[in-house]
């Protein structure tokens, strides 16, 4: 049977939708919404799109891959981090040494989700900047619920200076850019929609009075991340933003709102050893030559068995702990692998390109209002802003009438992917996986949903108003 361009946009959209459904109007595990879904999407490669037996088993074996390594391997590897913590009992001066710090929740949410988050981001993404910080919040005590969701907001903004900058380099390699010059798009662009996730977080955990009661701790935050930004991205590049602005706002925040409270520095050395080996591993492994990267994954796993180890537990009880901890999760890996198995079909199969394309023709001299949502869209589909940049960069700069518009809408997709990953599955699942919330992922997924639209919106109306001062310019 032909199709016509309406009926391949509906056959399309439909392994989404059933994903949806099954998660909000059904109400199924994430792990049975994920492989529904990847059901439709299957039968549709085959009948509806023509694609081979073979070609839809490769492309969802590489999606199955994908899920188990690089990202299946992070997620464990941070989960074993805190678990470790909690079997030494470190949990315990952990807990302390915050609550010192601060006894304020919504303090600890600026600085554990939204400082010690772009850190990680920086340093090492897949998913790490909302496992790690989501593990210290439910560590100290946290609403489970009110951790994820800071997490998941926390995530949104910073990805294109993820993983060293990994999204942004591949962006540029996508499209043929400048990569200096696409560095600073990026961070001009976003400046918008990235100044409102600190604002967001204080109401997650307090609503409206937080707003009131905090709003100077948001606005340092800011200040901090924003400058940071603005004085790194245009003279070093992409690989440092997220790590210098996380820093930065982790000592301001201090500097505002922390108090000095006695404490044994001994005690919290022997504490922090998982996590700070964790964070010295990545930080030199970083930037080590590409030929000689590995996994953030095998990175994390590693120096959580020395800072266990250096914590009294021996590798014989660390190797169990490390297989309950991959055996308790593994619904969350076989959701994650369900759901890139199902990207990776849909887009072998073109159905990814057409959703795509479809927003193209329907939008015209305006796609400026919509290049931020092609951007979520991929990265909603793949859970990763660099997929999302292989999937639409090249496509997204193509549509431009111009050279200014070429960079400002590649911009637009890295800052929409990033947004489209607080409702993906795999973010999702990661959070509950954290936070012990599996199951209720439909219910993280609606309150999220309340956060991912104003976002979203602030990046469409950023990216129209830059469509326009480029136009006026030109």
């Amino acid at each position: 049977m032909r199709k016509t361009a309406s009926m391949t946009l509906v056959f399309s959209i439909l392994p989404i939708a059933a994903l949806i459904v099954a998660l909000i109007v059904f109400r199924l595990p994430a792990w049975c919404a994920a492989l529904a879904a990847l059901a439709v999407g299957v039968a549709e490669a085959f009948f509806a799109f023509g694609l081979s037996p073979g070609a839809i088993a490769g492309s969802a074996a590489g999606g199955v891959a994908t899920g188990l390594y690089p990202i299946g391997l992070v997620i464990v590897a941070a989960l074993f981090t805190y678990a470790v913590t909690v079997e030494s009992d470190a949990i315990t001066d952990i807990k302390g040494a915050l609550a010192g710090l601060s006894s304020d929740s919504r303090f600890l949410a600026l600085l554990v989700a939204w400082g010690f988050g772009l850190f990680m981001e920086g340093m090492a993404g897949f998913g790490t900047a909302v496992a790690i910080p989501c593990a210290i919040l439910v560590g100290v005590k946290f609403d489970p619920m009110k951790a994820v969701l800071c997490c998941l907001v926390a995530n949104t903004t910073p990805t294109a200076f993820g993983s060293v900058g990994v999204p942004t380099m591949v962006l540029a390699s996508e499209t043929g850019l400048e990569l200096g010059r696409l560095t600073t798009t990026i961070a001009v662009l976003q400046l918008l929609a990235t100044s409102l996730s600190p604002f967001l977080i204080l109401f997650i955990v307090d609503g409206w009075r937080g707003l009131r009661e905090c709003w100077r701790l948001a606005l340092v935050s800011d200040i901090a991340l924003l400058g940071s930004w603005l004085a790194v991205a245009p003279f070093m590049g992409c690989e440092l933003p997220n790590i210098v602005g996380g820093l930065a706002v982790m000592v301001a925040l201090a500097a505002a709102g922390g108090r000095r409270g006695a404490m044994d520095l001994k005690r919290q050395l022997w504490a922090w050893q998982p996590f700070a080996y964790v964070v010295l591993a990545l930080g030199c492994a970083a930037f080590l030559p590409q030929s000689c990267k590995v996994s953030p994954g095998i990175v994390i796993f590693a120096a959580a068995l020395v800072g266990g180890y250096c914590q009294g537990l021996g590798f014989r009880k660390l190797g169990c702990l490390a297989g309950r901890t991959a055996w308790r999760y593994s619904p969350a890996l076989l959701t994650i692998c369900a759901v890139l198995a199902l990207g990776k079909v849909m887009g072998a199969s073109g159905m990814t390109r057409a959703l795509a394309d479809a927003l193209i023709a329907s939008t015209g001299r305006c796609y400026c209002a919509v290049s931020s949502v092609v951007g979520a869209l991929g990265g909603f589909v793949t859970g990763s802003g660099t997929s999302s940049n292989v999937l639409f960069g090249a496509l997204q700069a193509s549509v431009a009438s111009s050279e200014a518009e070429r960079y400002l809408f590649a911009a637009a997709n890295v800052m929409g992917a990033g947004i489209g990953k607080m409702l993906c599955p795999q973010s999702l699942v990661l959070g509950c996986a954290t936070a012990g919330l599996v199951g209720r992922e439909a219910e993280v997924m609606g309150r999220a949903l309340r956060y991912f639209i104003p976002v979203l919106s602030l990046a469409c109306i950023a990216t129209i108003a830059s469509a326009l001062i480029v136009r006026m310019t030109i």
